[in-house]
């Protein structure tokens, strides 16, 4: 007996040292700790509802869902989606393991409703989301299960346009979709994509709408939309999917068919907004004394009249229009108008009425030109160089000409101000030959209305210097100082700098144009699409392509017009990235119409395009 509890006092001796032990070493690496189970990637779960999902002649208008958790509801206004679309938002909240929907719009009869919460039902702790989780029921005894998927691109971009307003009307007329509001509505994901759920058997026209007003209707002419041309008729089959039953790793057991639903799918809506812009008057400005600037909102196709109160508008005033024809600047010639620090005039112009047509209106205006604080430290520098003989001031010019010069650039001179180009004066173009300088013919060119900007076009030679002098004063700038003497060196890239892509194109209609880019979309080249399209003297880099079909053959992609019944011209894009290398033939044949547009645009731009708008 005492053998027997002197093993059992041993064996205790041994448990509490290695409970001890253990202790210890919990102490020591107090980082460890419990570490719990793996991360909760499951969202929530469903778990009944008043009425049940899918009820028949249900009246009220108040939802209850009840879930296996904690829920919250996020972006609930955005995501949430009623359909048939309410003309009051629905409210929709979570509170606990519940999330109620109550609808603000009394229930038409005989009618099925769908709530689509999308992906905002999420869990309280992990914020993992029920994905495309919906809620549906019927005012009558039928229950309509029709669906209706696609995607929705921007026509100009194909990029997935995200948020915007997919819906149907039985309603064939032209007019129901300015008119009337949809019968039944979705909203697209990230990806663009949608599916219009609880449709009844029958024939449609689909659109979208950028619904900027909430009303359901195409009524404002900045709205984007997108509207197919033919008529939908919604169905659904059944397609089987076969799963094999292993009876061990190596047998089979049985092979089972499941039987799964089809709904029309794969629609492709593309987004444009008209040719429209809401025409207003933004302000006006005088940066300079010699200068004032108009801004308006939209291109001014009929310019403004401009009545001097305190000042004369005579023919030595010029008029600058931007690039978007949205911006217009009268430079002043007479230093009696630089003189005066407020010009008072009538400015006529003209302006979108609420009916959306161009009306004139009259306003007047007292522009100042607000001179700049004196900074006492350089005032009292200025006063110490008084004495000191003054600088000429020159007129300010700006080259591109450079140290390596592309092969098919012009030289180009630009400046601040209009000016005058004295033709007495000599312009000297010459090719480094050894030692020696041989003059060349390549003239000097006005590139705009104002002599803002002047180009030099040659057939520069590859690995050659250039050297161009013009003289002193040759320029005379409308602020009175002219230019001192201009001299630029310029070294033509070899041959070997460059790539040439050579663009196999098929299935052409004939009025295609194809367009180079860069990573950021913007259009580096533009050719005419041929069966064999080259571009030269590329320089190695990453580029892109896309192709639009000129139907009005004008040279530009034009935007549709739901108005005139018109979509916008067809965009394709090439589904990969081109890498030029220096040196480089590159070949690529190219069939634009052999992908769906869904798949054609390289992830690289779509990833690009939603960051920038992040």
């Amino acid at each position: 007996m005492m053998e027997l509890m002197k093993k059992v006092g041993g064996f205790r001796a041994l448990v509490l040292y290695a409970l001890a032990g253990a202790l210890a070493m919990s102490c020591a690496n107090r980082g460890g700790g419990p570490q719990g189970g793996p991360k909760d990637e499951t969202p929530p779960i469903p778990v009944g509802s008043k009425p049940e999902n899918g009820a028949r002649n249900f009246g009220k208008q108040e939802i209850e869902i009840a879930f296996d958790e904690i829920v919250l509801l996020e972006n609930a206004y955005e995501k949430v989606v009623v359909s048939p679309p309410q003309a009051k938002a629905a409210v929709a909240k979570a509170y606990g393991k519940k999330v109620a929907v109550e609808l603000a719009d009394s229930l038409r009869p005989n009618c099925t409703y769908v709530i689509d919460f999308a992906d905002a039902i999420v869990d309280n702790n992990e914020k993992n989301p029920l994905k495309d989780y919906y809620f549906t029921f019927s005012t009558g005894p039928t229950l309509d299960s029709l669906m209706i998927g696609g995607t929705v691109l921007d026509a100009r971009t194909l990029n997935p346009v995200e948020g915007i307003v997919v819906g149907i009307h039985a309603n064939h007329a032209d007019t129901a979709f300015t008119a009337l509001p949809f019968d039944r509505v979705a909203k697209t994901d990230k990806d663009g994509h949608f599916w219009l759920k609880g449709v009844a058997e029958g024939s449609y026209r689909i659109y979208a709408l950028n619904d900027q007003n909430g009303n359901f209707r195409y009524d404002q002419p900045t709205e984007a939309v997108a509207f197919l041309d033919s008529i939908i008729v919604p169905k659904m089959d059944f397609t089987e999917e076969l799963d094999t039953v292993w009876r061990d790793s190596l047998t089979i057991d049985t092979v089972v068919a499941h039987s799964h639903p089809k709904y029309t799918n794969g629609i492709v809506l593309r987004s444009f907004t008209a040719d429209f812009q809401r025409q207003n008057f933004i302000k006006a400005a005088r940066p300079e004394q010699h200068k004032l600037t108009f801004y308006f909102t939209a291109p001014v196709d009929s310019l403004p009249i401009v009545r001097p109160l305190n000042f004369a508008l005579d023919s030595s005033c010029l008029l600058q229009r931007n690039a978007t024809r949205d911006t217009l600047t009268y430079w002043f010639a007479d230093t009696l108008v630089w003189q005066l620090d407020t010009l008072s005039y009538e400015l006529t112009y003209q302006k979108t009425d609420s009916l959306d047509r161009l009306a004139w209106q009259t306003d007047t205006l007292n522009t100042i030109f607000r001179h700049k604080k004196a900074d006492d430290k350089k005032s009292a520098r200025r006063k110490k160089d008084d004495d000191k003989p003054k600088k000429i001031e020159f007129l300010k010019v700006n080259s591109n000409a450079s140290s390596a010069f592309d092969l098919y650039n012009p030289v180009q001179l630009t400046f601040d101000v209009p000016t005058v180009f004295d033709t007495a004066k000599q312009v000297l173009v010459e090719q480094q030959a050894d030692t020696l300088w041989l003059p060349v013919d390549a003239p000097l060119r006005r590139a705009d209305t104002l002599g803002m900007a002047y180009e030099i076009r040659y057939a520069w030679q590859p690995e050659k210097t250039y050297r161009i002098t013009v003289d002193s004063a040759a320029f005379a700038g409308l602020t009175g100082l002219h230019t001192n003497k201009i001299e630029n060196t310029l070294k033509i890239k070899s041959l070997e700098s460059y790539a040439t892509f050579y663009l196999m194109l098929e299935n052409l209609q004939g009025n295609e144009v194809v367009e180079l880019l860069d990573k950021s979309e913007n259009v580096l080249r533009t050719l005419p699409a041929k069966p064999e399209t080259v571009f030269e003297y590329l320089n190695p880099g990453d580029y892109f392509l896309r192709l639009f079909v000129d139907d009005n053959a004008n040279g530009l992609w034009d935007t549709g017009s739901y108005a005139e019944r018109r979509q916008p011209e067809e965009v394709y894009y090439f589904p990969y990235k081109l890498t030029m290398r220096a040196f480089w033939d590159i070949e690529e044949t190219w069939n634009c119409r052999s992908l769906p547009i869904t798949r054609q645009k390289p992830k690289e731009l779509i990833e690009a395009a939603a960051k920038k708008k992040k």
